[in-house]
C-alpha cells in the first residue's frame, strides 16, 4: 500500500508541477505569437507603403512625361486627355495610399520607419512641386527635365531607405 500512496503522489505532484509550468510558459507563447503578427503587419504595411510610394512616383514622372508632350503639340494622339487624367487620379490614389499606411505607421512604430516613411513623403512632395517642369528646349522632346529627374532620384533614394529600415524591423 505504501507504493500505492507514494505513486499516487508522485502522480499528483507531477500534475501539479505540470500544470504550473503550463500556467508559466502559456503568456510566454502568446506573447512570441503576438510578436510574430505585429512583424507581419508591420512587413505588410512596408510593403503596401513602397508600392503605393513606387506608383506615385511613376505617374507623377508621366505625368511629366504627357505634360510636355501636350505642350509641345497639343494635338499628338499620345497626348491623349484620358491617359492624362488617368495618370493623375493613379497618383492621388497612390497618394492616399501612402497617407493612410503612415498614420498606420505613426500609431503602431517604431521612430525609424515614421521618419523614413516623413523623408519619403518628402521627396513624393518635392517631385510633385516639379511635376509640370519643362526643358529649355523641350522641342526636341529629350528626356526628362534636371529638376523632375533629380526629384526623381531622391525619391528613389528615399524609398530604398525606408526599405532597408523596413527590412530591419521585419525581422
Amino acid at each position: 500500500m505504501d507504493g500505492a500512496v507514494v505513486a499516487t503522489a508522485v502522480g499528483a505532484l507531477s500534475s501539479l508541477v505540470g500544470v504550473t509550468l503550463g500556467a508559466l510558459v502559456e503568456p510566454l507563447k502568446l506573447g512570441a505569437g503576438e510578436r510574430a503578427r505585429t512583424r507581419r503587419d508591420r512587413t505588410e504595411r512596408c510593403a503596401a507603403y513602397i508600392e503605393a510610394a513606387t506608383t506615385a512616383r511613376e505617374r507623377l514622372v508621366e505625368f511629366n512625361v504627357l505634360h510636355r508632350l501636350r505642350q509641345r503639340s497639343p494635338d499628338d494622339a499620345r497626348a491623349d486627355p484620358e491617359k492624362y487624367l488617368a495618370s493623375t487620379d493613379a497618383f492621388y490614389q497612390a497618394r492616399a495610399s501612402m497617407r493612410q499606411i503612415f498614420g498606420l505607421l505613426v500609431m503602431s512604430g517604431p521612430e525609424e520607419l515614421v521618419e523614413r516613411a516623413k523623408q519619403v513623403h518628402k521627396a513624393e512632395m518635392q517631385l510633385h512641386a516639379h511635376r509640370r517642369a519643362v526643358n529649355a528646349d523641350d522641342a526636341s522632346g529629350g528626356g526628362l527635365p534636371p529638376d523632375v529627374l533629380a526629384a526623381v532620384r531622391a525619391f528613389d533614394e528615399a524609398i530604398e531607405e525606408f526599405a532597408r529600415a523596413a527590412r530591419k524591423h521585419a525581422k
